[in-house]
């Protein structure tokens, strides 16, 4: 599988160059160890646990599913590539779903949304229990097991692209979607694939965010079928978590449960506090519910 992590760490490389080339990382803020920094310790964070992880589960594999070896090896390519995408990008839309409904998956989902710039460092920003809990880390060496090799390298150089192009903040979709002549196009792609705009919506604060919407990583197409689906054609007005929610300092956020501190609590007390969850009619009213760490909720509106 050397080629296909030669190939994602080449994507990486060219949207990193693309942004450093467009600005983004002279905006402030940008260049700090809560934003920038963090999310390159977690990158570090998903290759090791990712690939602990694919070893344990390949071993287990052949102590436990020794006759599954190879048991898909004759099934075509084109057949084998968009089952495993599809497969994979439904798990995963449920999974992140659910991360933004159970204060427990909260805890370890939160640490991708206190950013308040989006560029390519934030895809990977993540508890590492994320990382080893995640669908895609386990049905990605099942896939290689049962002997579609070939399919897992290409969802993963898909998946890459997708999850790098729409964090980044190079936002060339916005163009072609107001363009006359391109607009029928992505009327359709849209509703196909996760966009910057798409996905910077669940990433966003004020009118046109909103993180209870566009779970899809790269597959945009199940919150259109489920109803989650917001696409405002708009820049969002900021990025992050609500002003009252607690803050964990960054080896809390990416490390906990083995890493725990107070400081957040200290840094609460000097902000607006949080009150208790509201009722469960207010809960079904909002327009997003983000979960605090500590489990209570705080209705968006």
């Amino acid at each position: 599988m050397l080629g296909s992590a030669l190939i994602a760490f080449a994507l990486i490389a060219i949207f990193a160059a693309l942004e450093l080339a467009f600005g983004l990382y002279r905006r402030p803020g940008v260049l700090t160890m809560r934003e920038l920094g963090a999310s390159l310790v977690s990158l570090g964070n998903f290759l090791l646990v990712r690939g602990v992880s694919f070893a344990a589960l390949i071993w287990a594999f052949k102590a436990l599913w020794p006759r599954a070896e190879g048991a898909l090896a004759g099934v075509s390519f084109w057949l084998a590539f968009p089952i495993y995408v599809f497969v994979d990008e439904y798990a995963v839309y449920w999974f992140h779903r659910k991360s933004h409904e159970w204060p427990w998956l909260w805890r370890i989902h939160k640490p991708h949304h206190v950013p308040h710039n989006m560029n390519i460092g934030v895809a990977y920003r993540q508890n590492w229990l994320w990382h080893a809990l995640v669908p895609g880390a386990w049905l990605g060496p099942a896939v290689i097991w049962l002997g579609q090799p070939g399919a897992y390298a290409a969802g993963l150089a898909f998946r890459t692209l997708m999850v790098l192009m729409e964090h980044s903040d190079l936002r060339w979709d916005l163009p072609l979607q107001r363009n006359r002549f391109t607009r029928p196009f992505m009327w359709v792609i849209e509703r196909v694939i996760s966009l910057p705009d798409t996905h910077h919506v669940h990433h966003g604060v004020g009118r046109y965010g909103n993180a209870m919407k566009n779970y899809g990583v790269a597959l945009i197409c199940f919150d259109v079928i489920h109803g989650t689906l917001m696409i405002p054609h708009a820049r969002q007005e900021g990025f992050g978590l609500p002003d009252d929610a607690p803050v964990e300092p960054w080896p809390e956020q990416l490390f906990w449960p083995f890493v725990r501190s107070t400081r957040s609590t200290k840094e609460a007390a000097h902000r607006p506090s949080i009150g208790p969850t509201p009722p469960a009619a207010a809960l079904a009213a909002a327009e997003a519910v983000i979960y605090t760490a500590d489990g209570r909720a705080v209705v968006v509106r």
